[in-house]
């Protein structure tokens, strides 16, 4: 496996593309080109840990099943130049990614057009606002390229943030001691952000036509982000006719990334049940990379001629 971390701006140290790439077998003559799944760790946009549960191990998990895999470490403010991690930074970051992957197809053995992003938490919300807003002039304009190019085949949304006027009625409501309480001030540059901003930087407002299909998993008990996020998401995907899927689980709370016990993960009875997402998340990418593959899925009733 080839592992290589990649500076994605030549005068910064803090955002990086690591690769988990199989190589193709030399003394094969034409190798089939791989799809690929950039992961985009949490970290509430304070810190963006590539080596925690939710960066390296899940990369790995895809890359066992034959994808091209990534960890980006975006921009945050515990690594980034004071207000570089302001958003829309970090979808600038993950749109560098997916030019650079796309430069480098040939060699890392790439399809182009089979590129999907997962993230968790705060990852799983930039994954979210690019899944919906890769279309939009932001990425075009600041690369001086076509926005065909930005489009992802899907995005995996695990416990993510994807409505900030919720996020913030429950941050008041009930102020969480583990955060800081400026959380804000380092995407929005203010502590209390009015509406507006609340609404600019909501995955859920930008839905679209444009919008990949999506994945997403959750736990109901999630203490830190309430699931209402992604049903509230599944809810708008569902009227707007977009395909997606949407997995609640009963535990896990929040962070439960691969669903392992931190401590022990090699022990299986530590295993929780929202471990769960991970082979459900590879079987909708299975019938995206795949199409063929849903034919067993249609509903036989469907088929039959009137």
């Amino acid at each position: 496996m080839k592992i290589e971390t990649i500076k994605l701006w030549e005068d910064r140290d803090d955002v990086e593309l690591t690769t988990f790439l199989t190589m193709p077998d030399r003394f094969l003559p034409n190798p089939v080109k791989k799809p690929a799944v950039i992961v985009c760790p949490g970290g509430a946009y304070l810190m963006c840990p590539r080596h925690g549960n939710e960066g390296d191990p899940v990369a790995m998990a895809f890359a066992i099943d034959g994808y091209q895999s990534f960890v980006l470490e975006y921009s945050v403010a515990e690594r980034a130049p004071v207000g570089k991690a302001l958003f829309p930074a970090q979808i600038i970051d993950l749109g560098k990614a997916i030019l650079t992957i796309r430069e480098h197809a040939e060699e890392w053995c790439i399809d182009v057009d089979k590129i999907s992003i997962i993230g968790f938490s705060a990852g799983a919300h930039l994954c979210g606002m690019y899944a919906t807003t890769w279309s939009e002039p932001l990425l075009s304009e600041t690369f001086g390229v076509d926005s065909s190019v930005f489009k992802p085949l899907s995005a995996m949304l695990i416990y993510g943030l994807l409505d900030y006027t919720i996020q913030e009625k429950v941050r008041k409501a009930n102020p969480n001691p583990m955060l800081p309480p400026n959380l804000n001030e380092p995407t929005f540059g203010c502590i209390d952000p009015d509406e507006e901003q609340l609404i600019k930087y909501s995955p859920i407002y930008h839905v679209s036509k444009d919008t990949p299909p999506i994945f997403m998993a959750a736990a109901i008990d999630d203490g830190m982000v309430p699931a209402i996020h992604s049903i509230k998401m599944a809810e708008k995907l569902q009227n707007e006719g977009l395909p997606y899927e949407l997995h609640m689980f009963q535990y896990g709370d929040h962070g439960f990334s691969l669903g392992r016990n931190l401590i022990e993960p090699f022990r299986d009875e530590k295993a929780h049940a929202c471990a769960q997402w991970l082979p459900l998340a590879k079987t909708f990418l299975m019938h995206l990379v795949s199409p063929e593959t849903t034919e067993k899925e249609k509903n036989p009733f469907a088929m039959v001629e009137k």
